[in-house]
This record gives structure tokens, sequence and C-alpha cells, in this order.
């Protein structure tokens, strides 16, 4: 029965503790102690049930309840001192203010989900939880952010556990009005609505507020009314959900419908950046937005948001990209591309490798790759790993020079440290962790903290997790455990035992069957009376992902059939709260990835501020982090060609690292205290925590990135665009004129020999058909010569023009040989404007045959 009427009902904050709302409004709460203390003190055991949701735990207070704390002294004075904390927060600048050269303006910050508190679940894993980072980071540095994503109606599943360890899903509702988010409403007073073509009818999305410390985000639902189709009420149903047909829907709501939302809203970003192509539709939409402002064609608009975005790629593997069938994008853009002016090939190509090809999917990474001047991965390793994925766009250019670079992913580290910890640091480190995170000089006293302080806290977060573990265990999975495990929760898992955590999505390439490789070797590790190792377990595997079902079931029977149950326990429905316990309570945290095939991971820098040490493979970041005495590699970073090999020698590699170094260090206490194992610990927060922040990454992103973007957006958007358009029509006559591109002739006045240290001279003579030397950069690029006759560990420098006679350009310069044995070059011409963020911008590179 559908109601008549329909309003909300919120609770009536009496006015000394009015603060209140505001407070539970903003999630600045869930990275400050004392904001979370605060919400504690009502009702310890109602914000536990509300899952920490402050809006909910004072809507289900009663009023007397809302009475009587206004009327006690001691909580009204530290709401005043809290609120009073936030408000000096807000008011604060921050770093970015301080940067030279700094423009006003905004960034728009796009992203399918985020990971922000489990409060507000709308989030999977770990690209939504960095996109929660990045916010909360950028809030602390004052960067003029604007977060855009979808209100999943139900967010992402709920994992249970069948009795033979099976994944069963889960989907609960949320309940927008029992969380912290306002409507966005015009200004007369309306919902906000906006709206985007579909196949079948229009679909209308609603925009909901919510706040992130200065940071504001905005999400689009699509459950309303105006929807008359179920199937487009639907669309923000559930993260990841669906069709295809619902995946594109999601992404279109997310690309244009949060473009046109932002400027429903008067906010013209500056710099738009997507995180991962899941939001590179929005390129497209910023497009036609300009076309529409300066009245120019497609190509001169997309100059402006070319030079002008930003976009982060997380997958390194192919299969891992989305891509839609041509069917579908024809489906879904017909219109659409008839209002940017181009035809339907033209559209189809931008998201294709090398022009229109109808056997070709349509890939959302091309196009975000195509759509942005700035591109990057999320560690070192990614980035080589993309450049050579991505290298038959930038055909013409050498894997290293594919101008796609990397900045390593960081954690926001008061988000994931321990309290217990963090008070250590502020008594040895001073307060200046927490506002210099990723200054190192702050770390370095990390080695004043005496070994017996920080063993002990360490200890306190084990034995918390080992207690929240067998709570979990009653409270949770009563229908997962056989009747004779229930008798026996109490007995599962020891506080003082060595202790693994492996918490992650279950994809097979993330190897959580790799432990379990040779059991009988495990079970010795693990049962060891004088030095037992204990592991917990927790994540989830796609609704769809039948073999990442398999995997933990297989771990489940296994631990079962060899009597592990005691040491090893599966937490069902990870989530931030059983995250947060893992990382501050593990000793060791476990990664073991199919090199290269993890981006960067962020899980074992949570765990590191904790001085829980890392036993990985040497993937992603860990690649950059390990050092020999901040944790523990599995192998040296080699590649295999046979994964069965592979994953007996890795498994092996792990026995033998945990029987012959990990646990004697963590068990040689000759004076209660494993000293070597926490100078380890400390080694780990020291070299970690500086340099896997996200206030490093997000200072990278604001210096490489977002800053010169904004400059490029002032260039190219100033009168009335007039910049754009030419060079967009430089861009033309460049196109046009590059077959006649030619290097005649190359010499060198070294004859087979060379001095190292010592110049080499070059000279070559170009044509450039009827472009000028003005147009175009002509370099000596050398290297070392290998045995295939190719280059490598290559550099360039460039070469001056000494005259011009009639189409003949002559070029002269020199280099140094940085090494011995057979060095080589060669020449090549660059196409060059002042304009272009990135020589290869134009997928353009002539070189001498």
């Amino acid at each position: 029965m559908k109601p008549v009427h329909s309003f909300v009902v919120t609770a009536h904050l009496p006015e000394k503790i009015e603060h209140l709302k505001e407070l539970a409004y903003n999630y600045w709460w869930c990275w400050d102690a004392d904001a979370r203390d605060l919400f504690q003190r009502i009702d310890r055991k109602l914000w536990e049930e509300v899952n920490h949701n402050p809006v909910l735990l004072i809507n289900k207070l009663t009023q007397e309840k809302l009475e009587e704390l206004s009327q006690q002294s001691d909580f009204t004075n530290y709401l005043g001192i809290v609120h009073d904390k936030l408000n000096t927060y807000l008011s604060s600048k921050g770093w970015f203010s301080t940067v030279e050269e700094s423009p006003d303006g905004k960034i728009a910050y796009f992203s399918p989900e985020y990971g922000i508190n489990e409060s507000f679940p709308i989030y999977s894993g770990g690209l939504g939880v960095l996109s929660g980072d990045h916010l909360k980071s950028s809030s602390d540095l004052g960067v003029p952010l604007i977060g855009v994503g979808l209100l999943y109606q139900q967010g992402y599943f709920r994992q249970h556990l069948a009795q033979n360890g099976w994944q069963n899903e889960l989907y609960l509702y949320n309940d927008f009005y029992s969380m912290p988010l306002t409507m966005v409403r015009t200004k007369g007073g309306e919902p906000l609505i906006v709206d985007v073509d579909l196949p079948k009818a229009k679909a209308y999305a609603q925009v909901w507020r919510l706040n992130v410390g200065k940071i504001p985000l905005y999400l689009l639902d699509t459950n309303i009314s105006m929807n008359k189709l179920d199937e487009y009420r639907d669309i923000t149903d559930q993260l990841y959900g669906g069709t295809r047909d619902t995946r594109i829907q999601q992404e279109i709501i997310l690309g244009i419908g949060g473009m046109r939302a932002l400027k429903a809203m008067d906010i013209v970003p500056d710099v738009v950046h997507i995180n991962e192509g899941h939001a590179a539709f929005s390129l497209l939409e910023r497009t036609k937005i300009f076309m529409e402002k300066y009245n120019c064609d497609f190509i001169s608009a997309n100059q402006i948001t070319k030079s002008s975005s930003v976009f982060t790629t997380h997958t390194p593997v192919p299969a891992g990209n989305e891509v839609f069938k041509l069917e579908l994008i024809e489906k879904y853009f017909e219109k659409y591309y008839k209002s940017l002016k181009v035809d339907n090939e033209y559209f189809i190509s931008l998201g294709q490798v090398d022009g229109y090809d109808p056997k070709e999917e349509f890939s959302m990474t091309i196009l975000g790759l195509k759509l942005t001047g700035y591109c990057n991965g999320v560690s070192k390793l990614h980035g080589k790993v993309a450049r050579k994925m991505w290298h038959h766009i930038w055909k013409c250019f050498p894997d290293e020079e594919v101008p796609i670079h990397h900045i390593t992913n960081g954690i926001h580290n008061l988000t994931w440290i321990a309290r217990d910890f963090a008070d250590l640091y502020d008594r040895y480190l001073t307060p200046l962790w927490r506002t210099e995170t990723d200054n190192p000089e702050v770390w370095k006293n990390i080695d004043i903290i005496p070994n017996e302080e920080l063993w002990r806290e360490k200890q306190r977060r084990r034995t918390r997790l080992v207690l929240f573990a067998r709570e979990h265990l009653k409270r949770r999975q009563k229908d997962f455990l056989l009747p004779d495990e229930v008798n026996k929760i109490n007995d599962f898992l020891d506080p003082d035992a060595l202790t693994i955590g492996f918490a992650r999505r279950f994809a097979t390439y993330k190897r959580a069957l790799l432990l379990f490789n040779d059991m009988p070797r495990l079970v010795s590790i693990f049962k060891s009376a004088a030095q037992p190792v204990q592991m917990l377990v927790a994540g989830k595997a796609h609704p769809h992902d039948i073999q990442g079902k398999e995997v933990i079931q297989g771990i489940i029977n296994r631990v079962r059939e060899f009597g592990l149950e005691r040491h090893i326990v599966f937490l069902e429905d990870y989530d931030l709260v059983i995250a947060r316990l893992m990382v501050k309570g593990c000793d060791v945290w476990l990664n073991n990835p199919i090199r290269p095939q993890e981006a960067s991971g962020t899980s074992g820098m949570k765990a590191a501020i904790n001085g829980t040490l890392n036993l990985s493979i040497l993937d992603g970041w860990w690649e950059e982090a390990f050092n020999s005495a901040n944790g523990f590699a599995i192998g040296e970073g080699e590649m295999y060609a046979n994964h069965e090999e592979q994953n007996i020698i890795e498994s092996q590699s792990i026995y033998n690292l945990l029987e012959n170094v990990i646990k004697p260090m963590f068990y040689n206490r000759p004076s209660r205290v494993p000293n070597k194992w926490v100078n380890y610990m400390k080694n780990c927060i020291k070299t970690i925590s500086p340099q896997f922040s996200t206030a490093r990454m997000i200072k990278e992103y604001s210096t490489r990135f977002y800053i010169p973007a904004m400059h490029n957006y002032r260039e190219l958007s100033g009168h009335n665009a007039k910049r754009a358009a030419e060079l967009k029509n430089w861009k033309d006559k460049v196109r046009a004129e590059w077959e006649k591109v030619e290097i005649i002739d190359t010499s060198t006045k070294q004859n087979g020999e060379a001095l190292l240290g010592k110049p080499i001279d070059v000279s070559t003579v170009v044509s450039l058909g009827k472009l000028t030397p003005e147009d175009v950069i002509v370099q000596v690029y050398y290297g070392t010569v290998d045995p295939y006759n190719e280059l490598k560990d290559t550099k360039s420098e460039n070469l001056e023009l000494v005259k011009s006679e009639g189409l003949y350009h002559y070029y002269e310069g020199s280099y140094i040989c940085p090494d011995t044995g057979m060095q080589g070059f060669t020449i090549r011409i660059l196409p060059n404007h002042s304009l272009m963020v990135d020589p290869a911008e134009l997928y353009l590179c002539a070189w001498a045959k």
C-alpha cells in the first residue's frame, strides 16, 4: 500500500546540543578521535548497533534522552570543544594555498564508489576506499576538490556464508534520510533534478550532498518518481550489479549526469579528474559544455578538455578494463553523438586504439586516455605495465615514452591509525605527524619510542582483534559454524600468537589459496606448540565470480579438513570495521598476487602505519617500499610463464620465510620483548608512513597535474576559447603535413669509437614540408645497443637549428655517452607547441631510417 503523503521525521535537538547535528552531517568526525568519542559518549552500545552512523544514532534517541544530554554540563562542554575544533578546521586554508602560482578554481573528482566510513556503504573495496581517502586528504590540504558519484539504494552486497562455505549475497536498502545526506535544491526550494537521454526515455536523477571535511561530495540518485520505468529507477540500485545495460546506464548517469549536475549548481570545474574509466563519459559532456559555451566544434572544445583533465587507471590486465559492444554504444549514444556534431565512426573511434574498427569493442580506458592530457598508473611498476599495455595507441613511441605516468597510491593516515598508536606518536613524534604526515623528518623519532611501549600497544591491538573475531563469529556467523565449532568459539585464536591477516577482494589473481598449497606443511607451521601461528581471512567475491566463491569455499573446507579451525578464522561480510581492526591488530599482512597484476594495493600501507609487517610479493606499491628491514618479500620480483610452477615456488617461499625468519624473529624474546621484531616495526612505520600517505599523493597530483591543468584551462578557455581554436588549427596543419616530414641525412664526427664522458657530436638535415622549425623539436635519441640491435636505457637531447635553406633545415648538437660498451643513437622529430601537455599528444613521431 502506497502512502497518500510522505514526510521526513527527524529528532528535535535542544538548543544546548544543537551543534550535534552539524557534527553528524560532516564526516570529518570519522578521522577525529575527539569527535568519535563524543558520539560514543552518547550511547556506546547504540553507536555500535547503528554501525557508527551519527545521524541514525541521534534519530534513535528518545526526546527524554536528548533533554538529559543537554543538561549534562560535561557533555555540552565537550560538545563545544569538538564543535570549535571543527570550525577551526573548516576555516583553515591548508597547504594548497601556500603553493606558488596556485590559482583559484575547482577540481571535479569523479569516481563510481567512495569508501568514507562503514556507515555510508557505497563502496566495494580498494578503489572506493582510495576515493574516500583522496577526499579526506584533499580536505586536510585545502585542495579545492569536489567529489561526484552515484548514490546506491542498496550499495554493495552483504556477504553471508552457508555452512558449506559458499558465499551468498544479501542486499539491504540504504535509508538516505537516516544518513548524513542533504538533498540539493534549486533556488526555488525544489529538489535539483538532472536528466540524460536513454533509449526508452529520459532518465532523471536527483542530487544529494555529503560533506567530507571541507570537500562536498555530490551523489546522483535515480530512484525517484519522475522515472516512470522501473528499469531507470533501478539504475543506481546496486554497485557493480545488474546487466551490461545497467552498467552503461550507470556510467552515463555518473559521467554525463554528473557534469550536468555541476552545471546546474553553477559549478564550472577548471579540472576534471576521473578515477578509473567508469567516469570517462564525463569528458564527452565537458567537451559538449565547452562547445555550447564558446560556439565551437567538438575538436576545438576538446583541446580545453584534454589539456585540463586527469585520468587515473587502476587496472593492469586488459580483461579488467571496461569495454562495451558497439551495438550497445550505438543504442545509447546515437542521439548524443549527433549533438556533438560528429559522425558515428568518429565517436566510436574515441574508444578504440587507432581509428574506427567495426570489430573492436569500445574501451572506456582508451576513451579516458584519448581525452585527457594527464594520465597515470598507481605505482611505479603499474605505470610501466600501463605504458606497455597501451603502447599500441602511441605506436611510434617507445614504451617508456608513452605518456602514462605514475603517482603511487597512499592512505589517509588519521583514518587508519589505531588510537593507541596515535597517542604514542603524539608523545614521541609530537602532533606534527598529524599535520605533516608526509614529512620523513617527523617520523625519524620513531626510533626513540621504547621497544617495550611499542610492543605493548601491538599486543593490546592483537588482543582486541581476537576478542572481536570471537564475538563476530558468535553474533554474525552462527549459520556458518558447525555445531562442534559453536561450543569452542572462545578457544579460537590466541591473543599471544603470531597473527597473519589476509583481507581483500577474492579475485583469482590475488591467489588466496596460495598459503594452502601444501596443507601438511601449513599445519606443522600453524600448530607448533612453541611457536603457534594463526590467521584471519576476510573478503568478498563478486556475485558473478564463481571462481572467487570457490576460492572462499576452498579455504574453509581445507581449514576444517585439517583441523585448523582454532588457528584460521574467516570473518564474514568484510567491511571497513573489520579492515581497521585487522590492519591494526595483525602482526603480519600477507599479500601474494600474481606479479604484476596488483596495480598498487593500499591495505598493506594501512597495516604498516600500525606496525604490522608486510609479507608480500614485490608487486604494486611493495616493490617501491621494501628495503629488507621493514618487512618481508616473497621472491625477488621474478615473472613466470607457468603459473603452476610459480604457485609451488612462491608458496614454498612463504613457508620458508615463516619457519626460518618470521617465527624465530617474532618469538625470540630474551627480555620478554622481541627486539629485532620491534626494530622491524619501527623501520616499517618510519619508512612507509610518510611516503605512502595520501598527503604525499595529493601533493603530487596537485603539483604535477592539477595546478598545470588549471593554468591550461585558463589559457585555452580565455578570450572565448581563441587559443583552443588556434591549437586545433595547428594540430590539423601538422597532421596534414606530417607525411612530408623526413630526416634526410645524419652524421657524427666519431668514427666507430668514443670516450666515456666525452661529447658525441651529431648533425642532421631534415625536411619539414610546409611546417616550420617552430612547429617541431629535433632530437638525438641515444642509449645502449642490445644484442638484438635495439636501443635500451635511452635518453634524448634537443638539437639546435643552425640554418635553413629552402625546404631543408640543418641541426647540430651533442650528447655524452653515459656508459661504456656498444652505444648508439638515432634522430627523431616531434611536433612542438607550447599549449600541448606532452609531445606525444598527437601520436606522431618521425624517426631516421
